[in-house]
């Protein structure tokens, strides 16, 4: 049915194209230039690519039908240039639409795009080979159909057209009037995208040499390029950000040229940070007129609008809205957004923002998916291009970057790595690259020396973090897979390990082992460092502790979200001095190298390395109560830690609203610190307030242990085989997804992806229940702990009418007293198999309890991943444990601070709300002294997905009166049968 509808479409259209053009086809200006041009350079890229991935039920002959009988629809594409003997340039149209099509099986997709780069750069013969090629390439699970189009049919193309009348030929319609021969006017070519009037944004952005190659990346692979295109490609980059991330600027349902507007915006405030201007240049494409497809398309000035925009706006949002309605009306001029004092015409760096219509739209193929493929490109392009697409109703936008020749081919990896996190509102402060006059002066003369060592030692670690043993010193980085993240892991290794400075900038402008060693420099003095300082360096870089894997594992689970932040906060009941108090946690940091850690990732490996003390001021981890606003210590809680680049701890103050008291908001990412470690650094910060605002420095007993110390140790211990079968034996057999109360609902039995969501209802005892709890432990020669266990095992017991129940804790963690006075994460997760007969009596429920968990602790090393493995339990599919009890003893966040003269700054914890749970059901148990006063709370926290409202209710109110029940006088005696009436009651 194709071939036939392409025939007749060919039939009927020779005759309107005759009456289109009655006297041939018009020869333009711009034509006769870029003739004239590809004359006098044969080997000049004068043509453009682009190029879309189908795949589903695509059928390759009838596209291929498709195609001719669009070119045949088109006839102004099809047309070859002659010089004729009287010395005019002729046009003409050809009438077999054959030439314009190439059919090729190729494997994979780096081998189509190598292709099509190819195509791009081989010699054109005007006379005799069409300016337009099709390529239908075949792949194995896919098809790629790519578009190489020369300039010179810049006045005649229009790409949506022309991809209309494939999707027409495809599905054998006939072609509407708007989807044939080509523009009713024709377009000036594209400028020439690089002007000597345009300074570069910055300089060590710049490609040093043609030696410098490119790489192309795309949203899902990195196809590698053939090496005679390397040195001549601009290369392109794509990620993706939350549209919810705009929204301040661009409303809740912003439009299109909404969308465009505010990311342009940014763009320009990033680029002006980054490169220290005072303001940008920018050419939008126009809305909706913009006739825009892929970044490796030209840019005509018709199409576009250009804006001027300050570094500083006064109102961003007005500034957008200005942008949005320039770019809806066909008659709006420049726009210049500076102050009317600050427009002067110096020339300033310039960059392209288009909307890149989604593939689906443009090429809409019956049960076809269709996907724009980024390609670089070989002609000449900006240095700068931002493309932003946005599917209707999604809250995904994604961002494609090309960066053209001139700048460095990991240009565009880093700059759009920073920008998506300047856009989600990550990172506003940029702390990139930038050569101060000192580093110029090191630059031009660098005190380095034994240059052939050094190169040897950052090859060593080029081959390390490329996972590239035969590299050689005169090897690019970039070559080898080499970009910005992997950067900063080698300039970090350069310096913790061995004393090796190198600039950021440095490693763009000379990516050889052999280039950079003669911009680096030895930090030490002396001929060869010494071996001490050679050990210290090396210590600075860790594997994790088991217990610290076991909670990153968890950690990505769940998409490496706020579900291990530990907020806290202090109500200050007297005036603290913020200033002395910084300085005393700074102390604390320094004493304990756990806190200033950072965690990445190489070759799936996560490793911690220590921020010396010495440059704990390049990061931003404290904030006074003049920096913040009343209560954001709840946005706080909610923080998302980048522990790649930042310390995993923040602390704020500010003034409560309604009682003008100072609060702070201590926020911890659990990978640096347990329960052990909160009591150990609250007693240090006293002793260092107490004595930094007495104007004097503390001074420690003896020096902490590192925690990286311990978890090097435990790493080079490997495991103890003989712990984990403890565990093993124990909780073979043990049942598993253990629910307490059945699902509400049959949709909450449904497998669904990981969520934390959940919320927490509070349980606070009188002051009789509290001492009867005391009073049980006494009795029973138990801790609080082993009753308030038990107590909660048996509501939980009666509740669901198990006859066992598997019980997650904590353990410290903590079996090497060397370690004691080290603040780290050391805590380890257990599970302990607690059984139920009726005839048990309440005491000795609980001496099986202390047994059980007394009995466990030399086996508490191994943490229950680790346990889970073994067993073949999949996280996602099973659990150990539903419940998890654990007891907050004492903790030192009520409490105050004594200063040399003997008053006291006294605090108070205030409870911070709690609405994730990674586990179904968390007892914290708080034991908790006011003065003389002892006092218990629990805190029960839940996950949505396990238990309604109505549940939690039951559970709470059960639980409630199993521990009244545990207080009163002869609980001990007390059979767990008897004990039913609870259920009933709370029924009731």
């Amino acid at each position: 049915m194709a071939d036939e509808s392409s025939r007749a479409l060919a039939r009927q259209e020779a005759v309107e194209v005759e009456r289109a053009y009655p006297n041939g086809p018009a020869l333009t200006p711009a034509e006769e230039e870029l003739w004239l041009r590809q004359q006098q350079d044969p080997d000049a890229v004068l043509k453009h690519i682009a190029a879309f991935r189908l795949s589903g039920a695509v059928d390759p002959s009838r596209l291929v039908a498709a195609l001719q009988a669009a070119f045949t629809a088109l006839p102004g594409l099809n047309v070859r240039y002659r010089f004729s003997p009287d010395g005019e340039l002729e046009k003409s149209m050809a009438a077999d639409a054959t030439a314009c099509l190439r059919l090729e099986r190729l494997d994979g997709e780096a081998a189509a795009v190598n292709l099509l780069l190819a195509e791009q750069a081989a010699p054109w013969d005007l006379e005799h080979q069409p300016p337009i090629r099709a390529l239908v390439l075949l792949g194995a699970d896919s098809l790629i159909l790519g578009l190489v189009v020369h300039r010179i049919l810049g006045g005649t193309i229009d790409w949506k057209r022309l991809l209309r009348a494939v999707s027409a030929a495809y599905h054998g319609r006939p072609l509407a009037g708007d989807e044939r021969f080509g523009r009713s006017a024709p377009d000036p070519t594209s400028p020439a995208p690089n002007s000597e009037t345009v300074p570069p944004l910055a300089p060590w952005l710049l490609r040093s040499t043609a030696a410098n190659a490119g790489i192309v990346t795309d949203f899902a692979a990195s196809p590698r390029l053939d090496d005679a295109f390397l040195p001549r490609v601009a290369t392109r980059h794509g990620t993706v950000i939350a549209a919810a991330s705009l929204r301040p600027f661009a409303g809740a349902q912003p439009t299109t040229a909404d969308l465009l507007a505010v990311v342009a915006l940014q763009f320009a405030r990033f680029l002006a940070a980054l490169g220290g201007k005072p303001a940008i240049d920018l050419k939008l494409s126009r809305l909706p007129a913009a006739d825009f497809t892929d970044l490796a398309l030209p840019f005509c000035e018709p199409h576009v609008v250009a804006v001027t925009l300050p570094s500083r706006l006064a109102d961003g949002k007005a500034a957008a809205e200005r942008i949005a309605a320039a770019l809806q009306d066909p008659a709006s001029g420049p726009l210049d957004l500076r102050p009317a004092g600050e427009q002067d015409r110096a020339p300033r760096p310039l960059a392209f923002v288009a909307f890149l219509e989604e593939a689906e739209h443009l090429l809409p193929l019956d049960g076809v998916t269709v996907e724009r493929l980024p390609l670089p490109s070989l002609a000449p392009r900006p240095d700068l291009a931002l493309g932003l697409g946005h599917r209707a109703g999604a809250d995904r936008l994604s961002l494609e970057l090309m960066t053209g020749q001139a700048l460095s081919s990991a240009a565009g990896a880093f700059l759009l790595e920073r920008f998506a996190d300047f856009l989600a509102g990550g990172d506003r402060t940029l702390p990139l690259p930038q050569m101060s006059p000192r580093e110029a002066d090191v630059l031009a003369s660098p005190a380095v020396t034994r240059a052939d060592a050094i190169a040897d030692l950052i090859l060593a670690e080029f081959r390390r973090a490329l996972s590239a043993p035969a590299m050689s010193a005169d090897d690019d980085f970039f070559d080898h897979g080499g970009h910005s993240l992997i950067a900063t892991r080698v300039i970090g290794r350069l310096l913790s390990t061995h004393g090796i400075e190198v600039h950021f900038n440095d490693l763009f402008r000379h990516p050889t082992a052999a280039g950079l060693a003669a911009h680096a420099r030895r930090l030490d003095a002396e001929p060869e460092m010494p071996a001490a300082e050679t050990a210290e360096a090396a210590s600075l870089v860790a594997p994790l502790s088991l217990a610290q894997a076991s909670l990153w594992k968890i950690y990505a689970a769940f998409g490496f979200s706020e579900i291990f932040n530990l907020p806290f906060a202090l109500r200050f009941l007297d005036h603290v001095d913020e200033t002395v108090f910084q300085r005393a946690f700074q102390d604390v940091l320094e004493r304990h190298a756990g806190l200033r850690t950072l965690f990445r990732v190489e070759d799936g490996v996560v490793s911690q390395y220590i921020v010396p003390p010495q440059d704990l001021a390049n990061y931003k981890w404290f904030w006074s109560s003049r920096e913040s606003e009343t209560d954001e210590r709840l946005s706080e809680a909610g923080y998302r830690f980048d522990l790649a680049r930042e310390l995993p701890l923040r602390l704020r103050f500010f003034i409560e609203a309604d009682s003008g008291r100072q609060v702070l908001s201590l926020l911890f990412h659990h990978m640096v610190l347990d329960e052990w470690s909160v009591n150990l650094m609250m007693d240090e910060l006293s002793q260092a307030y107490r004595l930094r605002a007495a104007g004097k420095a503390p001074t420690w007993p003896e020096a902490a242990a590192p925690f990286h110390e311990f978890a090097r140790l435990q790493h080079g211990a490997g495991l103890d085989r003989s712990h984990l079968d403890f565990w093993t034996r124990m909780l073979r057999d043990a049942p598993r997804n253990q629910r307490i109360l059945p699902p509400s609902s049959p949709a909450e039995g449904e497998a669904k992806p990981p969520s934390s969501a959940g919320g927490w209802v509070e349980l606070k005892f009188e002051s009789a229940v509290t001492e009867g709890l005391y009073a049980l432990a006494k009795e029973s020669g138990a801790s609080l702990f082993n009753v308030v266990y038990a107590a909660i095992a048996s509501s939980l017991h009666l509740l669901g009418s198990l006859d066992e129940l598997v019980v997650g804790t904590s353990a410290s963690g903590r079996n090497n007293p060397d370690y004691f006075d080290t603040v780290g994460y050391f805590t380890t997760v257990v599970a302990h198999r607690i059984g139920f007969e009726a005839e048990a009596t309440v005491g000795g429920l609980i001496e099986t309890v202390k047994n059980t968990i007394n009995g466990s602790l030399p086996y508490t090393d191994i943490p229950i991943d680790l346990v889970e493995e073994v067993l073949g339990v999949v996280r996602e599919e099973e659990h150990l444990f539903e419940v998890f009890i654990q007891l907050h003893a004492k903790n030192k966040f009520n409490g105050a601070f004594t200063l040399e003269d003997g008053s006291t700054i006294a605090f108070r914890q205030v409870d911070p709300e709690r609405a994730e749970s990674v586990l179904g059901l968390q007892f914290e148990v708080m034991e908790e002294k006011d003065g003389e006063e002892r006092s218990i709370r629990v805190m029960m926290t839940y996950r949505s997905g396990h238990y309604d409202q109505q549940q939690v209710a039951l559970i709470r109110g059960t639980t409630m009166e199993v521990f009244r029940r545990f207080a009163a006088p002869g609980a001990a005696g007390t059979t767990l049968g008897a004990l039913k009436s609870v259920v009933a009651a709370s029924h009731a």
